[in-house]
């Protein structure tokens, strides 16, 4: 009876559903109700074009608050114009002045900065994962029943990857240890610039992060030792270098909701590593003999902050993270390592025991909220949405049924709010022992 009558409501509350109401679902939930919804190909090209009004209009609000943001700050450095001529040295009352308007100019600046991201890259991302939402539901139903008779027919493991019962002995990324060296020049450049976030050290929090690496590597196509670093940046990604270092940021593990989010994005970047598509994109970098100047480099930093770290190492060492800035030469190239990267890291999470769904929840997630510009980077780059969800999904399908899969654990919630309280303590360590004189503006 308790069932039928869930069932009931179940499908009381699909019929009533609207394209409004499914593009703000998780894909999850979208797979149960592709099957079940039917909407005219009018119906979908008319919400299409409202999305594209609404992104339009979203649009012209970002710059117009970026045109205020970039007025108030002229206001002000034009206070700071008539405070110059008040006298040819500040007095205490006049330095205080001068200080105030330093600060309220950076906060502004930073302001614009953040607007220029949401403009320029973060309404693309949440209307191009609202379009892939739409394309699901359309064409899931479709691709189901394709994934269904493969699996009839007995040649499912005809598919690319598709000897999933051999992974840790099948043929990928042949040559992997040619790669440490690559990663360690790698690693001591990147500290040696500076531009590397600070390492958080602790070790339970950096142990209970290898624990999972090494969880993952076991059950990979991996051939080398994982080295995991976690760093104290609250920008939502992380990347890794070939030969298996991989690098965490602090904000990403925040921002993860369960343990299989967290491995998600560990799968995946480890199947990077094991795929070896950074040794093979700087292998196709020097084929096309593209060359980048210290200019390039520099205004990507300036403008990209860790995005910025990406794009250097990317085409010096064939830097590998879920989000990069990439040439447009060798974009079709990225694209595809990422679609490979989606299909081996949904088997290694498989593998190790854990929902493999916890990538595309995380993805998802990251797509679909406002206040994206921390996570910005995390989609440089890769492929069209709908193709790398349908991918990854599909994937999924094919991967034989386990029982329990792992969703998530008491130590992850231990530990992310240990790192929460570790990061605060370290800033305020640091804080105390620099000798850079503390900014003004600090609050």
């Amino acid at each position: 009876m308790i069932w039928s009558t869930t069932i009931a409501v179940f499908a009381s509350s699909i019929d009533t559903l609207t394209l409004a109401n499914i593009v703000n679902k998780p894909y999850t939930e979208l797979l149960d109700i592709a099957p079940r919804v039917s909407f005219s190909t009018i119906q979908i090209s008319e919400f299409k074009k409202s999305l594209e009004k609404e992104k339009a209009t979203e649009k012209t609000r970002l710059e117009k608050e970026e045109v205020a943001l970039k007025k108030e700050v002229e206001t002000l450095r034009q206070q700071l114009g008539k405070l110059n001529k008040e006298s040819s040295r500040d007095t205490k009352e006049m330095k205080a002045r001068r200080q105030n308007l330093h600060c309220q100019i950076l906060t502004l600046e930073r302001q614009i900065k953040q607007k220029n991201t949401e403009r320029g890259h973060g309404l693309s991302v949440i209307y191009d994962n609202k379009l892939a939402k739409l394309e699901l539901i359309q064409q899931w139903p479709v691709k189901q029943k394709e994934i269904e008779q493969l699996l009839a027919s007995g040649n499912a493991r005809q598919r690319r990857f598709g000897d999933v019962e051999d992974i840790g002995i099948r043929k990928v990324g042949e040559g992997q240890e040619k790669d440490i060296r690559l990663g360690e020049e790698s690693l001591q450049q990147l500290k040696s610039t500076g531009l590397m976030p600070p390492e958080i050290q602790d070790k339970e929090l950096v142990g209970y992060l290898q624990k999972l690496a090494d969880q993952v590597a076991a059950s990979s196509d991996l051939k080398v030792p994982v080295r995991v670093f976690l760093l104290d940046s609250d920008e939502i990604n992380a990347f890794a270098l070939p030969g298996g270092f991989l690098f965490i940021n602090r904000g990403l593990i925040e921002k993860a909701s369960n343990e299989s989010e967290l491995v998600g994005v560990i799968s995946h970047e480890l199947a990077h590593v094991s795929a070896r598509h950074g040794a093979r994109l700087m292998k196709k970098a020097t084929i096309t003999g593209i060359f980048y100047q210290a200019a390039q480099v520099a205004a990507v930093v300036l403008t990209g902050g860790a995005a910025g770290i990406g794009m250097y190492y990317a085409l010096n060492y064939g830097f590998f993270g879920l989000g990069l800035v990439l040439d447009l030469t060798l974009l079709g190239v990225c694209r595809d390592y990422e679609m490979e990267a989606d299909q081996l890291g949904a088997q290694y999470a498989w593998h190790a025991g854990y929902d493999p769904k916890g990538f595309i929840t995380f993805f998802d997630k990251m797509a679909s909220e406002k206040g994206y510009v921390r996570s910005a980077s995390f989609f440089r780059t890769h492929p069209a949405f709908f193709d790398r969800i349908v991918s990854t999904f599909s994937e999924i399908s094919y991967l034989p049924s386990k029982d329990e899969l792992v969703m998530d654990s008491r130590d992850f919630h231990i530990n992310k709010e240990k790192l929460i309280k570790v990061a605060k303590e370290e800033r305020n360590q640091k804080s105390k022992i620099s000798l850079k004189k503390p900014s003004p503006c600090d609050e």
